[in-house]
This record gives C-alpha cells, sequence and structure tokens, in this order.
C-alpha cells in the first residue's frame, strides 16, 4: 500500500471514532465499519478489497412487544479501495470506490440473529489501467443487499452482506457501533 492508502485509511479510522461520540448522544443514529471483497462481473477482473463507513438512522418499527416485524433505517455508505484487484491477461490493476444511500429492513431478532434487506442507489466510480492504458468511468446504478447480523448487546452488532450494483458484487463485514 502507499502512503496515500495508509492516509485514506487513517482518515476513515479517524471518521469511524469520530462517529462512535456522536452516536454515543443519539440512540436511533448508528454507525458502522466495515470491509471486503469487491469483485467484478467483467471478463479477466480479479477481486480487489475495499474498505467503508456508514452511517444510519433508524426511524420506524413495525409493531412493539410481542407484534414486532422488523424495523426500518435510511443509511449512507461509502467505500474506498485498499487493494487494486489484477486485470488480465495484461497484467494491469483496477479499482473502485463507491457512495450509496439505501433503505434499509432489519427483521426481528430470534437469539441475537437478524436478517437484512437493502435497496437504494449508487454512484460509482472504476478506474483499470490494463497494460498501461488508463481508463476511468463513473455511473449511478441501482443497487440491492441481503445480509444476517447478530446482535453483541443492545447498542453493537456485527453483520455480513452482499450488495450488487450493475456489474459489481461487494460481500462484506461489518461492526456496527
Amino acid at each position: 500500500m502507499s502512503l496515500l492508502d495508509y492516509r485514506r485509511l487513517a482518515v476513515v479510522v479517524l471518521g469511524v471514532a469520530a462517529c462512535g461520540v456522536a452516536a454515543a448522544a443519539d440512540p436511533n443514529l448508528y454507525f458502522s465499519a466495515k470491509g471486503g471483497v469487491m469483485s467484478s462481473d467483467r471478463n479477466g477482473y480479479g477481486d480487489s478489497w475495499n474498505a467503508g463507513a456508514v452511517a444510519g438512522l433508524h426511524f420506524l418499527d413495525f409493531g412493539k412487544g410481542k407484534s414486532n416485524y422488523g424495523s426500518l433505517s435510511g443509511e449512507i455508505e461509502a467505500t474506498v479501495p485498499l487493494v487494486k484487484g489484477d486485470v488480465n491477461p495484461s497484467n494491469g490493476k483496477w479499482r473502485t470506490w463507491t457512495i450509496g444511500a439505501f433503505a434499509v429492513y432489519r427483521s426481528p431478532e430470534a437469539n441475537g440473529v437478524y436478517f437484512k434487506g437493502k435497496a437504494g442507489a449508487v454512484h460509482r466510480s472504476v478506474t483499470s489501467r490494463p497494460a498501461g492504458f488508463p481508463g476511468t468511468g463513473s455511473s449511478d446504478d441501482p443497487a440491492f443487499g441481503v445480509g444476517i447480523g447478530y446482535k453483541l448487546n443492545k447498542r453493537n452488532s456485527i453483520e455480513g452482506e452482499v450488495t450488487v450494483m450493475d456489474n459489481l458484487t461487494f460481500i462484506s463485514v461489518g461492526f456496527v457501533f
């Protein structure tokens, strides 16, 4: 990783720390740090690794007590590349960053386990450098995701999810606080 990549990672870590302080002030506000594999459907493109942050606001419960049917939240998610993916056969590299807005449904918990579904829109920028021929493209795409979470306590949980957008798939694990 280059110095610029370490600086980007430091900004993400400091941002997550600041978010933790803000989340303590509002119980409906939550944040998440996540990382995972960004896969491209393009032929010859290997996986890249991205890290990201999420800011969310819980705003609706579908019932209370025994009649709990889950909850609805809004999330803003951004990811940045940590490790570039390979482009074959020309021995190049590719990377992508994304920013998206999602409506998120979480099911009622059963023994701390819940399911998650999300739908929204993502702006993504892909940079590819196959064999010295740089290229950059960006687009706005619909995005959908599913996942599973485990509640560690009243506030914190671990979530794994798969988010699909056009020709990219992001498989990630995150810590919600």
